[in-house]
């Protein structure tokens, strides 16, 4: 393994809604802990979130995580807008960060399933989506956020195949972009049955294939600059991956524990720290 990046860096995980952000975020730290590294964990009071997730990072916030880290890495996750003084720090150098996307179509189909959950459970998020056309003004606003962010020199970008279906090479990119070399089946073992990958839902290849021909069309003309720019059926997998059974309450709850007990294990409070 070759020497860990010198210096503590903050990194930030930017994805679309259902673009496995949060795996690649979960990969982001795998990487650091695996390096050697310390790597931060901000305490978010009366937050159930399992991860360093704020909806708006600014110049200030990134200042006083620095100086709470004391040394110590801090990888963030956002689906948020892109503040400029942010992008800035990126684009010099000072910040590092990915960003992900996934087909239009498909997360339109992975937000109606939980849309579909959340009434179940009696949940709001996702609620008001009951068929994919429903999520389309979400992705409007999704996509803007998207491109300011894809458009910063210094953004490594990710598909959701990539992460999900060619992840040993998306964790080499993530370290290589991280100044780190990592054996990434040691990163990716821990993951491999899926139990503990966060915000999972079915994990299928090419599921837009399951949309009816007026719908994909209605997506394939709104977003044509997208799919002008990516390739979303790359990096498919030579043989289909196996297919997670849908978590009912209690398995996310369980799955909830077990991330909360492992990532307390390995990463370091820093205590609260404000975006505000």
């Amino acid at each position: 393994m070759a020497p860990a990046a010198r210096g503590a860096m903050i990194y930030i995980c930017y994805g679309v809604t259902k673009s496995a952000s949060t795996f690649l975020y979960q990969l982001t730290e795998e990487i650091l802990v695996v390096s050697g590294r310390s790597c931060g964990r901000i305490r978010q009071p009366g937050s159930a979130k399992l991860e360093n997730y704020f909806d708006r990072i600014s110049p200030t916030f990134l200042d006083r995580i620095a100086a709470a880290a004391r040394g110590r890495d801090v990888v963030l996750k956002t689906h948020g807008p892109l503040d400029p003084g942010v992008g800035e720090r990126i684009a010099s150098g000072a910040v590092k960060a990915s960003a992900s996307i996934r087909d239009p179509r498909e997360m339109a189909m992975s937000m109606a399933d939980n849309g579909a959950r959340a009434r179940k459970l009696g949940l709001l998020p996702f609620a008001e989506i009951h068929t994919p056309a429903d999520a389309i003004h979400s992705l409007d606003v999704q996509m803007d956020y998207f491109t300011a962010w894809s458009s910063v020199p210094g953004v490594e970008l990710f598909t959701y195949n990539e992460i999900c279906f060619s992840t040993e090479a998306a964790i080499r990119r993530v370290a290589a972009h991280l100044g780190l070399t990592v054996n990434a089946a040691a990163v990716l073992a821990p993951f491999r049955d899926g139990s503990i990958i966060g915000q999972f839902n079915v994990g299928k290849p090419q599921r837009y294939r399951e949309m009816d021909a007026p719908t994909q069309a209605l997506f394939l003309e709104r977003y044509a600059d997208l799919y002008a720019r990516f390739n979303f059926d790359a990096e498919m997998p030579e043989a289909p991956p196996p297919v997670l059974k849908p978590r009912g309450a209690l398995g996310h709850r369980i799955e909830s524990t077990r991330r909360y007990l492992r990532r307390a294990f390995l990463t370091r409070s820093i205590g609260i720290v404000s975006p505000y």
